[in-house]
């Protein structure tokens, strides 16, 4: 009786153990409603465009003015994640949108927002500034359709543990100098569900 008893308690304290240890998924992939995302433009500096299928990175200038860059923001909502979880992992994922990347040398940084933005009302004007001491570089696309997987580990970690407060991302070309380049990215408000910004966050609680 006593070693039925032993074997039940090691029993249960083992799936315990297994069950604190468990990876958890956690999917965030906001839908024309609740998305956050939007395009901002130097041409049209006081329009919003939160809108629109598509999330755009442009440098359309001509004789090298900047008069037509474009850049955008994005802002996951995981506030269901506890406090207390330790994050393995997080990546954005991004689908390309027809037609297509285009251009050379247009590669591009992600930085976290220094301040809150309002997804109906941001513009170029009154854009946040990002913060560059910890902005991503990501490389140019091989492909004019390569989707890409964006590692925002710290930016999740330090959100959690409240390092700093979630005011999301701003997507800006590493050089905004040169004319007739781009990204484009299929944004929240796409028909495909799947084809939307998605973030996805892996952690034990």
């Amino acid at each position: 009786m006593k070693f039925l008893k032993a074997t039940i308690l090691f029993t249960i304290i083992l799936f315990c153990s297994c069950n604190k240890d468990k990876t958890i998924k956690a999917v965030f992939q906001p839908d024309e409603v609740m998305g956050k995302d939007v395009v901002i433009s130097e041409a049209y500096e006081t329009r919003n465009y939160s809108h629109l299928e598509r999330l755009h990175l442009l440098s359309l200038s001509v004789q090298d003015t900047i008069d037509n860059d474009s850049r955008f923001l994005i802002r996951f909502g995981f506030a269901s994640i506890p406090q207390t979880a330790k994050i393995d992992s997080a990546f954005i994922y991004l689908k390309a949108i027809e037609p297509g990347h285009f251009g050379e040398k247009n590669s591009f940084y992600i930085q976290r927002s220094k301040s809150v933005w309002i997804n109906k009302d941001i513009n170029w004007e009154n854009q946040p500034e990002g913060e560059e001491s910890d902005q991503i570089l990501i490389d140019a696309p091989t492909d004019k359709m390569q989707p890409y997987k964006i590692d925002v580990t710290n930016y999740v970690k330090n959100v959690v543990n409240k390092t700093y407060p979630n005011y999301g991302y701003i997507f800006r070309l590493e050089s905004e100098e040169k004319p007739y380049k781009g990204i484009r990215f299929c944004s929240s408000n796409h028909v495909d569900v799947d084809s939307r910004p998605k973030l996805e966050v892996f952690y034990k609680e």
